[in-house]
């Protein structure tokens, strides 16, 4: 596998125990001993945003949240600034737009379990990370 486009469902996968495709989010932690995940400059926020909404619901305690934070920081992500500016209607489209672009741009494939986002790219041609 090349480097890849992850969003943010991905790292937390990772981490929350009890969510679905075991085999593809390990796969995916696993590439990172050798390949690169390649991140918009808002993706470390969203997965922040994610561990602490599993916090609230009682899904982790805030010491796995540091650790999961930990974790995430010692893997292989580069943070690639983007050049797209937000004109979108929602925050999540937004989102979406500067994973596609940054994509695209390096010619990267998308790694998601988001079936909405798996969806949206498949209709714009980006390539996505298959298990």
């Amino acid at each position: 596998m090349n480097d890849f486009v992850p969003d943010a469902s991905v790292p937390l996968w990772w981490f929350l125990e009890d969510e679905a495709n075991r085999e593809y989010r390990l796969k995916i932690l696993e590439s990172l001993a050798s390949k690169s995940a390649v991140v918009p400059p808002p993706w470390f926020y969203e997965v922040v945003n994610g561990l602490l909404v599993a916090q609230l619901r009682k899904r982790i305690t805030e010491l796995q949240v540091s650790g999961f934070l930990s974790r995430v920081r010692n893997r292989t992500i580069r943070r690639v600034e983007q050049t797209l500016r937000p004109n979108s209607r929602t925050a999540r489209r937004c989102a979406w737009n500067q994973l596609f672009a940054l994509a695209m741009r390096l010619s990267l494939p998308l790694a998601t379990v988001d079936s909405d986002l798996l969806k949206a790219a498949v209709l714009s041609a980006v390539p996505i990370v298959v298990h």
